[in-house]
């Protein structure tokens, strides 16, 4: 691979693009600052393929270019934690990008530890260890040293490298198509949107309120989140959520019993108090938007809390046979609900059916008998 290419120009990237082109595939990562914006600022874009790697400076060049090239449907795009990239690209175009590959969801149906981070990979599969020396650096400030710049250029140095290895394993496994689905959904525009009339969703208090309370929250998350975004400011800034909670619990009457409220600035109240008061007015009047209902009770039984104990155990034995990591099988909680008796879960379609969630409801039908011999657990059908 050669040397990696700083590209601050457009005229560069134009050339750079048109050498990209061809590329079945490429890897690529994403630098940005979040801090104080309620979209990303995207300072770099880091691409590589097995000739070559790039580091493209967003702020000084029109990237416009690129964008054509890696929103070609023909070309894979390869991550690390996808979904961070995707969201950077999604607010640029409206669209993520797709197809894609992600190396943390491929790794553990390899047996690889699930969420493993990317340097964590490449230590693992390529036996480099990479350096963590500028993992805070403020990308968005200028000049960059070229420390920083191979730092940066190490994230999709070894991305290429991983692709072909994990791609290659997948393959003579038999394993590329199960993770097809979770591809898919990394492209799907709804993993990145944000519409304020659902904001509300993301507060996790609002759990525990119903009616004239929950509306307040319903509609006051909707105002902050729409001004969050146009202002392109933290929504934390305009009002924390312990803060909207509280509003919605004590429905204040007058523009002042707001000021009053604890965490509540005078500056704060000057300037929003008049609206936020209306708004809370206006949602007493409505009726809250359906909340999601639990599937069940937070309290499991104890007999059903052993019962997944019993089935997180046929899980590991299935999957170590098949050296999957279980974590990418199922969780604790899906096998909770599978005893409660669910059948609308991930671990009864597709691969995860066929690896174990069938042998699974044949256990707890009782048609299977487990026994230990020596240090083993043995299960067989009865």
């Amino acid at each position: 691979m050669d040397e990696p290419q700083y590209i601050d120009t457009s005229e560069a990237l134009n050339v750079f693009c048109d050498s990209i082109k061809p590329s079945p595939w490429l890897a690529i990562d994403t630098e940005f600052r979040r801090e104080k914006t309620y979209y990303s600022e995207l300072a770099l874009i880091q691409i590589a393929t097995p000739e070559m790697v790039a580091i493209i400076d967003p702020l000084a060049c029109d990237i416009n270019p690129l964008l054509d090239v890696l929103y070609d449907e023909n070309i894979i795009k390869v991550f690390h934690a996808a979904r961070q990239d995707q969201e950077i690209f999604y607010d640029m175009r409206g669209a993520p990008l797709s197809p894609v590959f992600d190396t943390q969801i491929a790794a553990p149906i390899l047996g690889h530890p699930e969420q493993a981070g990317y340097a964590r990979l490449v230590d693992d599969i390529l036996g480099v260890q990479l350096s963590k020396a500028h993992s805070r650096t403020d990308w968005i400030r200028r000049p960059l040293s070229q420390d920083q710049l191979h730092y940066a250029a190490d994230d999709v140095i070894y991305l290429a490298k991983l692709y072909p290895i994990l791609e290659s394993q997948l393959k003579e496994k038999k394993r590329f198509n199960w993770i097809q689905p979770s591809f898919h959904k990394l492209s799907d525009a709804k993993l990145y949107a944000n519409p304020p009339n659902l904001a509300w969703k993301r507060i996790r208090q609002t759990k525990r309120l119903k009616g004239t309370a929950l509306s307040i929250v319903q509609h006051l998350a909707e105002w902050r989140e729409t001004l969050a975004q146009q202002k392109n400011i933290p929504r934390g800034w305009l009002l924390k959520d312990d803060i909207l909670v509280e509003l919605a619990k004590l429905k204040p009457m007058s523009v002042k019993a707001i000021a009053d409220i604890k965490g509540i600035s005078e500056k704060f109240s000057t300037k929003y108090g008049g609206k936020i008061h209306q708004i809370i007015q206006h949602a007493i009047e409505q009726k809250p938007s359906a909340a999601d209902k639990p599937k069940r009770s937070k309290k499991s039984s104890d007999r059903a809390e052993a019962l997944a104990d019993l089935l997180m155990a046929q899980v590991r034995l299935a999957s170590s046979a098949n050296g999957i990591n279980p974590t990418s099988v199922t969780s604790r909680k899906e096998l909770i609900e599978l005893v409660y008796g669910d059948r609308e879960l991930e671990l009864l379609g597709g691969w995860r059916a066929e690896l174990v969630g069938d042998a699974l409801l044949e256990t707890l039908k009782g048609n299977k008998r487990f026994y230990v011999t020596g240090d083993q657990l043995i299960i067989e059908s009865s």
